[in-house]
């Protein structure tokens, strides 16, 4: 009997093994694409007027996402498929796009990947030519066979010509990680005039949803099923992608990203644990606890090694069997519930899934006519059986609105979720502070609302006061070098602080601010709950070490894109996600390069005074509104820039550089000065309140625009 078994677990295991190697029917899958019905736009062959000049166009795109579990094997863990699709209709206008187009790229991602190409070429006389997969001239540059994301996969296309329509998809099978991220770029080396994507994913797969949307998709019957985890979308008319502009401000490609998680046989077999707690004696229910939590644990552990999953599900695990003492005549399935319902949202807390059915993506840097139309925050906590809702933001909570009633408490900062895990809160009835950070309480969602809407904070923007102070020389030994000592002052902090604003204003930045707010808020926590010296050291320790842990990270990150040191980094980048509720007014990503400034001329020196502000490229500045405006705080900067005058050059444009905008919103105010060989300029700018009215748009506008406006001048230094 035991030799049978053997043999039925060999075969399961080489089964298992060679689903997962098993090649792909290359000619069965090109029939099946090439014949599809749901993609009439490759059958459209029309380019639209203003695309005629340009020498390459691609006259449609269609990109395809489906994450498919049902692959069958003897295993105990089945393989989740995912399944990519792109294709491509490219019309060549010119001969000298024809190089761009000679060669079909792919990266192979990783070894389980598997990749079909197929390739028709549409040409002026009417015929078609269809190139043969046995005849593909296949080039690799992966250099190290052991690292295969450096695997790229070239594709030869041979003989064409000005006038030819390239037909060509690359279609491609991966068996996924516990965790990957899938990227489909939204434009390309040529504008795009017609865009479709469709994503799908079967249970239970998953992927969690935070995404971007263009205003004009509504009008395309897009449809976003986080039910069924279901996205489909159309877009017109994306701009060519210049590599030099991205590049030169410092942003991203545009990319629609999808976080996808595959469920193992150790989570499946957590997720349906919890269901049979009910049919067990007490205190073989106890043990079940214990192990679900310790798996769980184990589990999480493994997506972000380091962290502290076993003491929070041991602190969980202690709060739940209280909870269940507390409440002594809970049957087996609530208490069942219960252990559920603490695992969804912890997972939820941390930012991993539990619970499967929705999609997870967000798109970033796309045309200025894209608004957020959904953020999650920390939501959903459930302590003591009740529904939570709780986030926090340097001291203040702030609720958006969304246009179908849905309400979410946005974060904006990456690692503010550890105030709300459960082993700090647990038992608490919920704080959060208003404008003067005065703790209040609140017992329900209901009444959560009610404080968060009385207790926005209405401030004058002097409270939130920085100040810049920039020092602009030229270099003794080349006039033509202008060096800059830029720093500034949080003027309406609590603490004042200054640092230096050549260097990169960073996420860890961010962090360590904010776990100072944490560590601070969690020690008064401690104390009213009377928690032992010991427990309150190790959490606080915790504190301290995490933001260097990942300033470290940051450094060694960003070393990887800058040859100089991290510290020294010449640009710096402040995103800033625009006003709520229903959708962003404005939103701007800050950047700013310091060297540049200069253009010299035979007889002149043009340099670039407005872009020593920071760059906000606003986007998403409409000219009516039919919501509120809201912002995450009110603000006021003044920048005094101080350029000294080279010898033998005057200043012939200065009074340019006057501007006075002010109103009941805010205010632009601009002004300069020549006097003992320096050139002095003041900007000061500031938006008043973080709430108004529909009405106020149009001065919210004015000062937007004169900020914008600024920002474009320039001083001339002729010689003398």
């Amino acid at each position: 009997m035991r030799k049978y078994i053997a043999i039925i677990a060999a075969l399961a295991f080489v089964l298992s093994a060679h689903a997962k190697r098993r090649p792909l029917n290359e000619e069965k899958i090109i029939n099946e694409i090439w014949a599809r019905t749901d993609m009439p736009e490759f059958n459209d062959f029309s380019v639209d007027e203003k695309y005629k000049n340009e020498p390459m166009v691609i006259i449609a795109r269609y990109d395809e996402f489906i994450g498919d579990y049902k692959v069958i094997t003897l295993a105990n863990s089945s393989p989740k498929r995912v399944k990519k699709l792109y294709r491509y209709l490219m019309k060549i206008n010119d001969n000298s796009s024809i190089k761009a187009i000679s060669e079909i790229t792919y990266k192979n991602y990783s070894k389980s990947q598997k990749s079909v190409v197929g390739i028709r070429i549409h040409k002026q006389d009417g015929t078609l030519v269809e190139l043969n997969p046995n005849d593909y001239i296949k080039v690799s540059t992966n250099l190290k066979k052991k690292n295969t994301q450096n695997d790229v996969s070239k594709i030869a296309v041979p003989n064409l010509q000005k006038g030819d329509i390239v037909d060509y998809f690359i279609y491609q099978e991966v068996v996924p990680e516990l965790y990957e991220q899938f990227e489909f770029t939204l434009n390309d080396i040529a504008p795009i005039q017609k865009y479709r994507f469709h994503g799908e994913v079967s249970q239970p797969s998953m992927c969690q949803s935070w995404y971007w949307l263009p205003d004009s998709i509504k009008a395309k019957e897009t449809v976003v099923d986080n039910s069924n985890a279901r996205l489909d979308f159309q877009l017109t008319d994306i701009a060519k992608w210049e590599k030099e502009a991205f590049e030169a401000s410092y942003r991203e490609r545009p990319t629609l990203k999808i976080n996808y998680y595959v469920y193992t046989s150790t989570c499946e077999k957590i997720l349906h644990g919890y269901q049979s707690i009910n049919r067990m004696t007490p205190r073989a229910s106890k043990i079940q606890i214990d192990n679900i939590f310790n798996e769980y644990a184990l589990y999480h552990s493994k997506l972000i090694p380091g962290y502290p999953y076993k003491k929070l599900y041991v602190d969980i695990r202690s709060s739940l069997k209280r909870y269940f003492s507390q409440h002594p005549n809970m049957t087996e399935k609530q208490k069942a519930d219960e252990i559920y319902n603490y695992l969804c949202m912890s997972s939820k807390t941390l930012g991993i899934p539990f619970k499967s059915g929705t999609f997870w993506i967000y798109f970033s840097n796309l045309t200025t006519d894209f608004k957020l139309t959904r953020s999650y925050g920390i939501v959903n906590h459930r302590y003591a059986g009740e529904w939570r809702d709780r986030l926090f933001d340097e001291g203040y909570c702030h609720m958006m609105e969304l246009g179908d009633g849905s309400r979410y408490y946005p974060n904006y900062y990456s690692l503010s979720c550890a105030i709300d895990q459960p082993s700090f809160y647990e038992g608490m009835e919920g704080v959060f502070f208003d404008a003067q950070k005065k703790a209040l309480k609140y017992k329900s969602c209901k009444d959560f609302d009610k404080l968060t809407r009385r207790t926005i904070p209405v401030t004058p923007a002097e409270k939130n006061r920085s100040e810049y102070i920039i020092n602009a020389t030229f270099d003794s030994t080349d006039v033509n070098a202008l060096k800059i000592d830029r720093t500034v002052s949080i003027i309406g902090s609590e603490k004042k602080s200054s640092r230096d604003e050549l260097g990169c204003i960073s996420q860890y930045d961010s962090i360590m601010r904010a776990h100072f707010r944490i560590s601070n808020s969690f020690e008064q926590e401690a104390k009213r709950r009377k928690m032992s010296q010991p427990d309150i050291k190790r959490y606080l320790a915790y504190f301290e070490q995490e933001p260097l842990l990942q300033k470290k990270a940051f450094q060694e990150e960003a070393s990887k894109y800058f040859n100089n040191n991290v510290e020294k980094i010449t640009y710096y980048k402040i995103n800033n996600y625009g006003l709520f509720p229903d959708s962003p007014a404005f939103s701007y990503t800050s950047t700013a390069k310091v060297d540049e400034l200069v253009r010299t001329t035979s007889s002149c020196k043009i340099i670039s005074v407005g872009h020593l502000l920071k760059d906000l490229n606003f986007s998403t500045l409409k000219k009516k509104r039919t919501a509120n405006i809201v912002q995450t705080s009110t603000f006021q900067d003044v920048y005094k820039i101080s350029l000294e005058i080279p010898n033998g050059y005057k200043v012939e444009n200065a009074e340019l550089l006057t501007s006075k905008v002010s109103n009941d919103c805010g205010a632009f105010l601009s002004s300069s000065e020549v006097k003992e060989g320096k050139l002095t300029i003041t900007v000061d700018w500031k938006i008043n309140n973080v709430e108004f009215p529909t009405a106020q748009w149009g001065e919210i506008l004015e000062i937007l625009n004169a900020y914008q406006s600024f920002f474009d001048k320039s001083v001339v230094l002729t010689q003398m």
